[in-house]
């Protein structure tokens, strides 16, 4: 038994037809990036005294997003609106549709993807190509 593109479709509600959602995974400069999409991104961890830095998947954590984007300003112009719909829809593709085995942190990409509010994706395609990755990877 496995999961097809039509169960996607029928229990997701998301398309599975338009463009493929094909992005570079390269995570070069996501923080600058991620600061001209949304205005901010959460700081660089601290340097530890042997000058050893963790390693940080590139992102947010979840609990970063929910401190600096909870509730949209009232006052908020369209583009203010925009951002946090956006960082909306990213935190809840990243816990959900594309979560990872850690649920802790909202990766860039899905950020990335919402780029562009119009854009025709099969998100269902993109959720079923993930979850198989997500179970080939356990």
């Amino acid at each position: 038994m496995t999961v097809t593109l039509q169960d996607v479709s029928m229990i997701t509600a998301l398309p599975i037809e338009g463009k493929p959602l094909c992005m570079s995974t390269d995570s070069e400069g996501w923080r600058q990036q991620m600061e001209a999409l949304i205005g901010m991104s959460p700081q660089e961890p601290e340097v530890e005294d042997g000058g050893k830095k963790y390693r940080v998947p590139a992102g947010a954590p979840f609990i970063w997003i929910a401190a600096n984007f909870a509730h949209c300003p009232e006052d908020a112009d369209d583009e203010v609106i925009q951002r946090y719909a956006r960082v909306y829809m990213w935190y809840v593709i990243s816990r959900t549709i594309f979560a990872d085995g850690t649920g802790k942190n909202a990766p860039w990409m899905w950020l990335k993807a919402l780029t562009v509010f119009d854009n025709k994706f099969s998100w269902g395609s993109a959720a079923l190509a993930y979850l198989y990755r997500q179970v080939i990877n356990c």
